[in-house]
């Protein structure tokens, strides 16, 4: 197991064969906007980084993460419990098809993802189940995602996801399909000569504002040094050094 960040209040333990997150749950948990009070769903938590994110940032939160592998499902617990957050973190264990229509219609102000990023049909499948079940597309789909989470949000609630910009016109379409209309979007970048790798991108339900363009964000200087702005995104989160997986995995070979 690895646990992030040694000087932080929390402990976050992430497998060390299996799917390990990324720079993601970062730059969502930044990303998005939130307030006290504020009721959260996480689809695909994974070992339970974001929600854990998301309450540094806001501790007056509540949040629902949902996920469907066993192994990491039982890691997100640990850490919740770990954290002494389970009154404020709610685990739930099964596929986000089937728990979805058993949650409050209209019950959330927010729902994040950090999501399955590559069809089926796409890319190379990785032989670890667990890795390929949250790189691909295996069990939950863009179009699922919105489709269950638009009718759990408040009127004028809002949804915040990553994926790359090859599946922009794709998630900008069927965002709109659920009346989940775009209101921000920021492009991601390995560095200021690289091409962008990720987009974040927020919706909101029932309302149709300007979509806002916001200014990239490099994650890299140079070969061995955070961008300013990705330092104070670490910095905010007590995340005091980074990851050899972010590089390898999203900025110097492309994503998985």
């Amino acid at each position: 197991m690895k646990k992030l960040p040694p000087t932080s209040p929390m402990i976050i333990e992430q497998n060390s064969e299996g799917y390990r997150y990324s720079i993601e749950p970062f730059l969502l948990a930044n990303f998005v906007g939130m307030q006290a009070g504020f009721s959260v769903l996480d689809v695909g938590t994974g070992c339970g980084v974001i929600p854990l994110l998301l309450t540094l940032k806001e501790p007056d939160i509540g949040v629902t993460a949902i996920e469907v592998q066993e192994s990491l499902y039982n890691l997100a617990v640990k850490n919740i419990n770990q954290s002494k957050l389970f009154g404020r973190i709610q685990a739930i264990h099964g596929d986000f098809l089937k728990v979805a229509p058993t949650l409050q219609k209209e019950s959330f102000d927010l729902a994040i993802s950090n999501p399955p990023y590559r069809k089926v049909s796409t890319g190379r499948k990785n032989p670890n189940e667990e890795k390929a079940i949250a790189r691909h597309e295996i069990l939950l789909t863009l179009a699922s995602i919105l489709e269950l989470s638009a009718p759990l949000l408040k009127p004028g609630g809002k949804i915040a996801l990553a994926y790359p910009p090859l599946r922009l016109n794709e998630t900008l379409t069927e965002m709109k399909t659920w009346e989940l209309y775009p209101s921000r979007l920021r492009f991601i970048h390995g560095s200021r000569q690289a091409d962008a790798k990720i987009f974040l991108v927020e919706g909101i339900k029932g309302l149709r504002p300007d979509c806002v363009v916001e200014a990239p964000l490099y994650v890299y200087e140079n070969k061995n040094s955070y961008t300013e702005e990705m330092k104070q995104i670490y910095d905010s989160f007590d995340h005091t050094h980074g990851s050899d997986d972010i590089k390898k995995e999203r900025y110097g070979s492309g994503p998985g």
